[in-house]
């Protein structure tokens, strides 16, 4: 079996969880914390997602879009990086009081180093805005037959007449990173899946670091950080989440 089936196959299971009406397990203490299992899949929808380049048709000539890009689709990148190491970052603050010097766009700059540094380990990373406000919503699932109950899922992209506005002021941040290797999306701010990954209402910005779906460490900040010592910080840990071996 190939890796790429591998993480595949393994998305299809983690996802498994909320298409079956299993609800996300509650993280200890309303935080996941080290050594503790990733809590829940998390479903946004991608602003930004320039991983893979445009490639020529070789019959039109004409550059088109890879179709493992993600941009303007809604989709699950925890599900997606299976079980490789991955910086997870999660910003409650307002995309649009942010600057090109806040904490969080600087943080998926050193991402954006880091991910081809440990590529033989598939370190990925990606920045999610939980803005999307709205009511949770019932949905059947398909083939599960005419007497299952529907799922509860939390309030998604079209569910917020302000999510194009969200949007750009995303696109703008992700621009000013200059990192196209980190996703950049837009996902509930409330909800069953925010309250497994213990994200707290004042959380306005949260780093959590994973390896084969266990959490390596986790940092809270205010909505101007982390500061340029905290993400050195934060990049020592990615090494040494990956190679056991602690930074000097």
């Amino acid at each position: 079996m190939t890796t790429r089936r591998m993480f595949g196959m393994l998305g299809v299971l983690l996802a498994g969880g909320l298409a079956t009406g299993q609800d996300p397990k509650a993280a200890p203490a309303g935080k996941a914390g080290p050594g503790d299992p990733v809590p829940a899949t998390f479903r946004a929808f991608l602003v930004t997602d320039n991983r893979f380049e445009a490639k020529a048709n070789p019959q039109t000539k004409v550059a088109e879009r890879d179709p493992k890009e993600r941009t303007n689709k809604i989709h699950c990148l925890v599900c997606e990086n299976g079980l490789a190491p991955v910086m997870a970052v999660f910003v409650r603050a307002d995309p649009k009081a942010l600057g090109p010097d806040a904490g969080v766009v600087k943080l998926a700059s050193r991402m954006n180093k880091l991910i081809p540094e440990y590529r033989g380990d598939k370190l990925a990373g990606f920045v999610l805005f939980l803005r999307v406000d709205g009511p949770p919503k019932a949905v059947a699932v398909p083939g599960a037959g005419a007497d299952a109950p529907p799922v509860e899922l939390d309030a998604e992209y079209p569910d917020d007449e302000k999510r194009d506005e969200y949007a750009r002021d995303i696109a703008d941040l992700a621009k000013a990173a200059e990192a196209r290797k980190v996703p950049f999306g837009l996902a509930p701010a409330r909800g069953k899946v925010a309250d497994a990954w213990g994200i707290g209402p004042d959380d306005e910005v949260t780093v959590v670091l994973y390896n084969r779906l266990k959490v390596a460490n986790r940092w809270t900040f205010k909505a101007d950080g982390p500061s340029a010592a905290q993400i050195d910080e934060i990049a020592a840990a990615v090494a040494e989440m990956i190679t056991g071996k602690k930074g000097k």
